[in-house]
């Protein structure tokens, strides 16, 4: 004969078991267990992302729930909730601000020493941001950093020009506003040899869009040895004139024996 262990229970008494029985007592769901079992992980999962366990943090990080980097391009009229939440770990405060103010011991920084931390705080953020798959905006730095957005907007500016890549910002990322393409990016690192996941580390964007931008490409390259216009490869592709154009450029500079018999 079986004995029961008097302690068996106390281990089921998790907060995903209480959810279940508040979804069937209070709401009245009425199904499967096992749905109701996995609602209830999916939902311990989200308290878990956005109330991540303190111990995880170090001092002078920032925990910050942005647009998640779901390699799809931004709708219009779609609102931001209606987007892919993700909750991320930004290093705010640094071993280099730290130093700031050791050196100075309070004095007044000048304006150029500020300005070089912001430009060097907002790549930081927004790099940290894109590595877990979330996507920052000028607005969310601005209220991050606690300046005014057109200090935010030309300090990222300064620093994209300086380094010579844009930054994963949301609105470069999801191809809002009159930001520059990053095809040309992700074109130049395939050229060199590099495989898509690494393409996609070192252009801060999700692998699915690389993959996506990649097909494109050699689908034009393709159809250039037919000697078609970007028109026709646009109807062929189901892509934009405009964006044809932008891989023809592409292909041009790094094969230019596609358009030697073009007239």
């Amino acid at each position: 004969m079986s004995r029961i262990n008097p302690y068996a229970s106390i281990e089921k008494r998790t907060f995903q078991a209480a959810l279940i029985y508040l979804l069937e007592t209070e709401y009245r769901i009425v199904g499967s267990h096992r749905i109701l079992k996995v609602l209830a992980e999916d939902v311990e999962a989200l308290v878990t992302e956005f109330y991540p366990p303190t111990a995880r943090i170090q001092s002078g990080h920032l925990i910050w729930s942005c647009t998640g980097d779901a390699g799809q391009k931004a709708q219009p009229g779609k609102p931001t909730e209606a987007y892919k939440t993700v909750t991320v770990v930004l290093p705010l405060i640094g071993p280099e601000e730290l130093a700031d103010h050791t050196e100075r011991c309070g004095r007044t920084q000048g304006a150029a020493r500020v300005r070089a931390r912001l430009k060097r705080q907002i790549a930081r953020l927004v790099t940290a941001a894109a590595t877990q798959g979330g996507l920052l905006t000028l607005a969310e730095l601005s209220v991050i950093l606690g300046v005014g957005y057109e200090l935010v907007r030309a300090c990222t500016r300064e620093v994209e020009a300086e380094t010579g890549t844009p930054l994963p910002l949301k609105g470069y990322k999801m191809d809002q506003g009159s930001r520059p393409t990053h095809k040309g990016d992700i074109i130049r690192f395939y050229e060199q040899g590099l495989e898509p996941p690494d393409i996609a580390r070192a252009s801060h964007h999700h692998l699915k869009s690389v993959e996506r931008y990649l097909q494109d490409y050699e689908r034009v390259r393709l159809l250039l040895k037919q000697n078609l216009r970007s028109g026709e490869i646009s109807a062929i592709i189901g892509r934009g004139e405009s964006v044809v154009e932008e891989y023809i450029t592409q292909a041009r500079t790094y094969h230019p024996e596609l358009f030697e018999t073009q007239g």
